[in-house]
């Protein structure tokens, strides 16, 4: 089974990637892969609601985190299996809307699977922490 749960957190990402370059990122609840009720913890203290939930939830979370960005692109680097938790490290690139400064980082991601479907994904700082909150190791 934890071989199709990262599996499906690879396939998950490339969904919402190709959901973002057509501009609804909040298509990927169009997705099998991720539960309608699911639930999105962004990273605290970077001024944005603790949760989101569902379709209309994560629209929020795109429209407010996108507000900063002139523009903007994630990509995969890492899944690491740990059953119904699986870590993911990826790197972000983005300008700044009002600064046009170029900033990159990269993070940590912790999916929920159950039953084929992704329900939980919270962001971590980096993937050390993501790995910590998962009982993971590398």
């Amino acid at each position: 089974m934890s071989e199709e749960n990262v599996e499906i957190a690879r396939r998950l990402l490339e969904v919402f990637q190709e959901a973002f370059k057509r501009g609804d990122p909040a298509a990927v609840f169009d997705s099998p892969l991720l539960a309608a009720d699911a639930e999105w913890f962004p990273l605290p203290g970077v001024g944005l609601s603790p949760v989101y939930r569902g379709r209309e939830g994560f629209r929020e979370f795109m429209s407010t985190w996108m507000e900063s960005f002139e523009s903007w692109s994630l990509r995969l680097d890492r899944v690491i299996d740990g059953g119904d938790l699986v870590a993911v490290a990826f790197h972000q690139e983005a300008i700044g809307a009002e600064s046009g400064a170029h900033i990159e980082w990269d993070q940590g991601f912790v999916y929920e699977i159950k039953n084929g479907r992704v329900i939980r994904m919270r962001n971590y700082l980096t993937l050390a922490d993501a790995l910590e909150a998962a009982g993971l190791s590398e």
